[in-house]
């Protein structure tokens, strides 16, 4: 993993340009059973000139076969995927997880709904 450099507001760029890393990955039964049950591509963009990392908005944290998540920093999203020729529901036996934050009775945040 590389380092993330902070983002310095004393410094501010313009993000004009942008780089993106794109990961495909073929989603297998299981290791010892190569059949592959579902695609999933795993997206990271970061402003080229500064470096700084974009963050995905109004994705929920986990993976899903359904549907796009993001991890929990909000830098990398993971889309499910299937190709044009397969059935719709192709992938969506894979299991899926979230991640759901609920402040504690101690806590001084509120509850957004």
């Amino acid at each position: 993993m590389t380092e993330v450099p902070p983002a310095d507001p004393d410094r501010a760029c313009l993000h004009m340009d942008f780089e993106a890393d794109v990961e495909v990955n073929r989603l297998t039964a299981t290791d010892d059973d190569p059949t592959v049950v579902g695609y999933s591509a795993d997206i990271k963009v970061r402003c080229a000139n500064c470096g700084e990392p974009f963050r995905w908005i109004g994705v929920p944290a986990g993976m899903s076969p359904r549907r796009p998540m993001c991890g929990l920093d909000e830098t990398e999203l993971h889309a499910p995927l299937r190709p044009a020729s397969a059935d719709p529901d192709f992938g969506l036996g894979i299991p899926g997880f979230a991640i759901n934050y609920r402040p504690g009775p101690d806590s001084t945040e509120s509850s957004i709904t």
